[in-house]
């Protein structure tokens, strides 16, 4: 008996040192109601600071209430949301792998699938891809992830991959409008019919039901025309982003379609999309041979060119896009020719486009180009005049934030503090988050020697400035102020 008891002795004792080990990793894993409360209420702090944008003060709050209960996602999700506003996406994805102890796997998919909506956001689809793979290769049932995948596969040209995912099923009833909208552009690629039916199969939701009606309009008005349908649909599929189903459709047709303006114009703007820039040049210059829609094409070549780093060619389409416009060139136009031309140094160029647009049409945008074409020539008399044109016209909201910045920069740089004041009140009025307005703010304290709050004002304009605008002008302006 005492042999047999010594034989199983170390097993009962390893039993034993098992069962505490255990009983000690449980307890050490528990969280006390006091805890739960301190986090909540941090993480609720956090949240008031995110709402006013004071993102430096919310991040350190989501940090505390991370630090006190590091399982919970609210804190880290509160990071990376701010990290990924502020384009900070290497720092979000290194926050996900330091949080990978500590969060499920479920909630790290969640974190995983912020990141791939940040690089799907910005047309980098091929990471993305990667990322939301990331996010669903942790075992974890994340339908959300699915589908965004499902939508980066179909940008990536995979569409029978896209099809796949989206089959699967299980969706979320707030993805099931958007879902069977993209199974239905798959689907008519070659077969209408059955994009009618699976149209019909749902109720859309209030948010997708305009898309619903207006591709059921589409298919609805199809006939025996092969050309014709392939041009209206194709229309559909690069309104909505996704230009390899335009090329899977109209590129087998590509002799078919050889006198039909519409669908080269469509394929050579699909190819621009995907990134196949010969084959959409020498679409396009196909389109340009059957006459109309010259604008477009040339517009579009210019910036086909722009990639094929051709400047030239760049310049030839968008002023001959300009030129077939005429008095009705659009905003949109004008103000992309002009920023190619300035960030390529073209500044007397870009002078001279405004210069004669400005001699058949005064609206308040071209005045305003006017303006920072002769800020960055130095040449103050012309900027003196459009500040004051400006001053005689009705603007929109953007227009009239633009112009005020624009006039106090001018008084500043003069060093003139005289009715600056007056102006950022104005600046303000429109909203408490413009990070130009404490730019402004910075700098007119500092010339009034008021160092301590122009320096807390440039601070803010860091804080708020999400698009990196002033980001650069607000930092030099502290390193050289402290």
């Amino acid at each position: 008996m005492k042999k047999v008891f010594g034989k199983i002795l170390p097993w009962i004792i390893l039993v034993l040192v098992i069962g505490g080990l255990g009983a000690w990793y449980f307890l050490s894993q528990r969280v006390t109601q006091d805890e739960i409360s301190q986090y909540d209420g941090i993480v609720k702090e956090a949240e008031a600071f995110f709402e006013v944008k004071e993102y430096s003060q919310a991040i350190r709050k989501y940090q505390d209430a991370s630090e006190i209960i590091p399982s919970r996602l609210r804190g880290y999700e509160g990071i990376v949301d701010i990290l990924l506003l502020k384009s900070r996406v290497n720092d979000a994805t290194e926050i996900i792998g330091k949080s990978a102890r500590a969060l499920s796997s479920n909630d790290r998919s969640i974190l995983f699938g912020k990141v791939g909506n940040y690089y799907y956001s910005r047309g980098d689809y091929s990471k993305a891809k990667d990322i939301y793979q990331d996010s669903l290769g942790l075992g974890v049932n994340n339908m959300s992830s699915e589908f965004m995948l499902a939508k980066t596969l179909l940008k990536l040209g995979k569409i029978q991959e896209a099809r796949a995912e989206l089959n699967k099923g299980g969706y979320p009833e707030e993805l099931v409008s958007e879902v069977t909208l993209l199974l239905a552009y798959i689907d008519s690629v070659t077969d209408t019919g059955k994009a009618k039916s699976l149209l019909s199969s749902v109720t859309p939701s209030e948010e997708w039901k305009p898309y619903f009606d207006e591709f059921s309009q589409v298919l609805n008005t199809l006939d025996d025309n092969v050309k014709y349908n392939a041009t209206k649909l194709s229309r559909i599929y690069l309104n909505n982003g996704f230009p390899y189903l335009a090329i899977s459709l109209l590129e087998p047709l590509e002799k078919d379609i050889a006198e039909y303006l519409d669908a080269l114009y469509f394929l050579g703007k699909a190819y621009y999309q995907v990134g196949e820039w010969d084959k959409s040049v020498a679409t396009l210059e196909k389109a340009l041979t059957l006459g109309g829609l010259e604008s477009d094409i040339f517009w579009l070549k210019g910036r086909v060119y722009l990639h094929l780093t051709d400047l030239d060619g760049s310049i030839r389409s968008y002023q001959r896009a300009l030129d077939y416009a005429g008095v009705s060139v659009s905003q949109d136009l004008v103000n992309e020719y002009v920023d190619v031309l300035l960030d390529n140094e073209q500044t007397l160029k870009a002078q001279d486009v405004v210069r004669k647009l400005l001699l058949v049409k005064g609206d308040p945008y071209l005045l305003l180009l006017g303006l920072e074409i002769e800020y960055l020539m130095k040449d103050n008399q012309k900027i003196d005049y459009y500040v004051s044109q400006l001053a005689k016209k009705d603007m929109s909201e953007v227009e009239k934030m633009e112009y005020l910045y624009w006039k106090a920069t001018v008084l500043l740089d003069r060093e003139e503090s005289n009715g600056v004041d007056t102006i950022l009140e104005e600046l303000l009025a429109f909203s408490k988050y413009n990070p130009k307005y404490y730019l402004l703010k910075g700098r007119l304290d500092i010339l009034n020697g008021k160092n301590d709050d122009g320096l807390k004002a440039l601070e803010v304009a860091l804080e708020y400035d999400l698009d990196s605008s002033i980001t650069q002008e607000a930092s030099a302006l502290l390193s050289n102020t402290k």
